[in-house]
């Protein structure tokens, strides 16, 4: 079969190895859609996260079940499914609660196990979710990240009587635009530099789209979801928010940041954490893409073949881009 492999930085290979075997107690799934996400990049770029070189890359997808091992119970082939990604020691206190976002010793398949940049992938069934027939399955490849989303709305607080700032408008920030709008927030402002990607922001809802930070404090918000992880957007970022404001990090940093803690002194700011998501997230976003308008999908810009990856993550990294989700079809 054909898999994305990691061979260093900046370099990714669509390379044949062996599909993989049935196990028991695991699922084998023929791969739809896989889905590139910001980790992947900081990966490719910086050599994130990766616990050896030639990995296949990705924890994004949607499928449909292949064959099932021996003691699968609840699935049959032919089912539609996403897979819960996380990888997790199971034996730590966060782990013991449910709450594995937090266990120390978090991986993700594509990272520290094989991932879903290939036509197959084996699973164990307790991580995987099934999918109704009402969500396609180039939208059901949606699920991951909208859980990050409604993990970060929680984590913030967020409610109809808000001012949002979303910084950055690529997968994760447009995607936090669609969870908010559900809310009712009073209104979300969003920063990029893309005028493409700023374009997909207000089709998916926001009020108000710029390219820097306002110098007045007449456009201050309430909450700032930082979906970019740089020292500029930080600094500009709390110097954006009221306050009692509450800034969500969702962006992974690539870089150490230098900031001036005072204003989270004086402003008496919440700097607030999130990391992946939780069961329950998974869950409800696929509830959510159900319920939710077909204009999500515009989140997807491109879909290209396995044989595309390196192409893909050339078009992700150049500055300005206006790609937001690329899926890969094997």
């Amino acid at each position: 079969m054909l898999a994305v492999k990691y061979n260093g930085i900046g370099d990714v290979r669509t390379e044949d190895i062996p599909k993989p075997v049935c196990a028991p107690g695991n699922v084998l799934i023929k791969v739809a859609y896989a889905g590139i996400c910001g980790s992947d990049l900081h990966i490719y770029r910086k050599g994130m996260f990766v616990t050896y070189l030639r990995e296949t890359m990705g924890h994004e997808f949607s499928g449909v079940v292949e064959s099932i091992g021996e003691g699968v119970q609840g699935l049959e082939p032919g089912d539609h499914v996403v897979g819960d990604p996380r990888v997790t020691c199971g034996k730590c206190r966060w782990c013991r609660q449910g709450a594995f976002n937090l266990c120390p010793e978090l991986g993700f398949i594509g990272e520290v196990s094989p991932g879903c940049f290939a036509e197959y992938i084996e699973m164990n069934v307790k991580k995987i979710l099934k999918v109704p027939p009402e969500i396609n399955l180039r939208r059901a490849a949606l699920v991951e990240p909208v859980a990050v989303a409604l993990h970060a709305v929680d984590q913030g607080k967020i409610t109809e009587k808000d001012s949002l700032g979303i910084v950055g408008a690529g997968p994760v920030g447009l995607l936090t635009i669609a969870v908010a709008k559900a809310l009712r927030v009073k209104e979300i402002t969003v920063l990029d530099i893309s005028p493409a990607r700023l374009e997909l922001a207000r089709r998916l809802g926001a009020d108000k789209v710029i390219t820097a930070f306002p110098e007045e404090c007449s456009g201050a918000i309430d909450v700032a979801v930082d979906a970019v992880g740089k020292e500029i957007t930080l600094n500009g970022i709390l110097n954006w928010l009221n306050p009692k404001g509450r800034l969500v990090m969702v962006g992974l940093y690539e870089e150490k940041a230098n900031f001036d803690p005072n204003s989270v002194v004086t402003k008496e700011l919440d700097l607030i954490g999130v990391n992946a998501y939780e069961t329950t997230h998974l869950e409800r976003a696929i509830d959510f893409l159900i319920d939710c308008s077909p204009d999500i999908e515009q989140v997807i810009t491109h879909v290209l073949p396995l044989e595309s990856a390196g192409e893909a993550f050339s078009l992700l990294n150049s500055a300005g881009t206006g790609a937001a989700k690329i899926l890969l079809a094997p």
